[in-house]
């Protein structure tokens, strides 16, 4: 069985315009539009093997890139970390009061913000 690593779609994300343009019309098809294999196939106008091949190259691609450049484990881990500074900036806020606490709670919120970019 041909199963979805939905990291993929992630990686198709940061990476998707580095691919060939079959490879990255298969993966989006999959990932991004979730057409079966064989509606993949229709679309393209090649066989289901070729449409699974092109998704199989693709991923390794996708594996290669992030491997060499780490753009998604570097936001991964930024992500992973504003959330523990948010969420501390929060606990601060709420043993303070007045100005303070307001302060701090806007802060959160622009890290928030931040790290969703």
């Amino acid at each position: 069985m041909f199963e979805k690593n939905l990291r993929y779609g992630t990686l198709l994300d940061y990476y998707g315009a580095m691919l060939p343009e079959r490879q990255r019309d298969a993966l989006e098809f999959y990932y991004n539009d979730d057409l079966s294999l064989s509606e993949i196939a229709e679309e393209m106008g090649i066989s289901r093997q070729g449409v699974r091949d092109a998704i199989k190259r693709g991923e390794a691609e996708l594996a290669s890139l992030e491997s060499a450049l780490g753009i998604y484990k570097t936001q991964t881990q930024l992500k992973s970390e504003s959330e523990k500074i948010v969420s501390e900036l929060c606990d601060i806020a709420s043993r303070l009061s007045g100005d303070d606490s307001e302060r701090l709670l806007d802060i959160a919120e622009q890290i928030k913000k931040a790290a969703e970019n």
